[in-house]
């Protein structure tokens, strides 16, 4: 009897633990893990970016690409490599050690294409449900005119904009009235005419009109039509171009020799500068340091009969290179600086989102101390032009230009003329090239 009463525990032991092993209709049960401590973690990859040709800071660098990945993704680092003299695009692709990604500008996106250096994009983003609809059109149909046969090689990051930064206290000094929003070439031209003047021996600059370049891609003209292989350089709207830039030359003491940033920022004796949106960063810099500038900005000027076209703009964008090893990784970088909160981020610094959600205008440049107050609207006036096609025979072409430009405005030859003649003599540069 007493033997019995000993067994009765352990029994009872056993039925309860087999008892837990059991489910409620009495099929077995396997023991529960935590789907966390049996997940794998992804094993950590540097992801490289390669800089060149668009201007990025160190500290920019990490606040809105490095930091923000590591954040969604702990195991990915992001490392900026900068061009030099040794680390060329032709050096780093000829030796296989082009970084995983490249960022460049809309320009520079040639030159890689022409090494055969990057990736078409297309079907990576659709495996990665990556929606350009989120994306301004203009930004999409720029990078879309890269690819002859459909391809899509680049994320953009932000625009560089265009505008027109003037200088209030000269303006006040001379009793002349602000600029406005809409103003076209000729109204800015007008207006430079009154602000032209010396005063107590001192020349100041009415209007600089920025790069001819610049005007002509407003107008939308290009360098260079790739089925016929030809120099595009003469028609109306060349000719139209070319006398817009002569009339504000012609202004009497309006002619800017030395560097415009410069003459602006520091002389501060040109009153109107049609410019990239760069010149934020410098004006930035002055207030900090304790010398800022009484300025504002309105829009670039328009071609009246296309008066909400303004210059073509510059896209910052990064490209993938076919040898990356890290192709998963580096378009999870794509997605995080492309994202809401990323896009906020570099907004508020000053860099113009690639974004079309219009609450993002509101943020544009709230870090930014020297923007308060500012006409911050003129910088999302209008539509910029799409970008015009370039490759390495348009650049031959464009770059007979400045030669011309000095014939009309210096040397006082007639437009139509000297245009034929740079067109004559771009073709027969380009022939030597395509022989080549």
């Amino acid at each position: 009897m007493n033997t019995n009463k000993k067994w009765i525990p352990l029994l009872l032991g056993s039925i309860i633990l087999t008892s837990a092993g059991c489910s409620a209709d009495g099929g077995d049960k396997a023991p529960s893990t935590s789907a966390a401590a049996t997940e794998t973690k992804p094993e950590p990859v540097t992801v490289s970016v390669f800089q060149q040709g668009a201007n990025i800071t160190d500290e920019e660098f990490q606040a809105i690409v490095a930091e923000p990945v590591k954040k969604k993704y702990p195991h990915i680092t992001v490392e900026l490599v900068r061009a030099d003299k040794d680390k060329t695009p032709q050096n780093l692709v000829a030796s296989g050690a082009l970084p995983d990604l490249v960022f460049t500008e809309s320009l520079g996106l040639n030159t890689f294409k022409d090494l055969k250096a990057i990736q078409d994009l297309t079907s990576l983003l659709k495996e990665n449900n990556f929606d350009l609809n989120r994306l301004e059109p203009f930004a999409v149909e720029t990078i879309k005119a890269f690819g002859e046969k459909g391809e899509f090689y680049a994320i953009p990051l932000s625009v560089n904009f265009s505008a027109t930064f003037y200088n209030k206290d000269l303006f006040d000094k001379f009793g002349v009235p602000y600029p406005k929003d809409g103003q076209t070439w000729e109204e800015m031209t007008e207006l430079g005419k009154r602000l032209t003047r010396v005063e107590n021996g001192q020349q100041y600059y009415g209007f600089y009109p920025g790069g001819l370049n610049l005007m002509a891609g407003e107008a939308s003209l290009p360098y260079y039509d790739p089925k016929t292989q030809k120099a595009t350089l003469t028609g109306d709207g060349w000719a139209r171009v070319f006398q817009t830039y002569k009339a504000v030359w012609d202004i009497p003491g309006n002619q800017v020799t030395g560097n415009n940033i410069t003459t602006f920022n520091r002389d501060r004796t040109i009153a109107m500068m049609a410019d990239f949106g760069a010149r934020l960063g410098e004006l930035e810099t002055l207030h900090n340091q304790g010398n800022p500038m009484n300025w504002d900005l309105t829009t670039f000027p328009v071609f009246k009969d296309n008066p909400k076209t303004v210059a073509e703009t510059q896209l910052h964008m990064l490209l993938l290179s076919s040898a990356s090893k890290n192709k998963n990784a580096a378009m999870k970088v794509l997605e995080v600086v492309t994202s809401d909160e990323t896009q906020l981020e570099m907004n508020k610094r000053g860099r113009k989102t690639v974004l079309k959600d219009p609450k993002m205008k509101e943020s544009f440049g709230a870090n930014l101390n020297s923007l308060k107050g500012k006409n911050v609207n003129a910088i999302f006036y209008g539509t910029p032009a799409v970008l015009r096609y370039t490759d390495k025979y348009a650049v031959i072409a464009r770059g007979q230009l400045l030669p011309s430009i000095t014939k009309i405005t210096q040397e006082g030859r007639d437009i139509n003329t000297v245009l034929r003649e740079t067109e004559e003599l771009a073709n027969k540069k380009i022939e030597e090239a395509l022989r080549q």
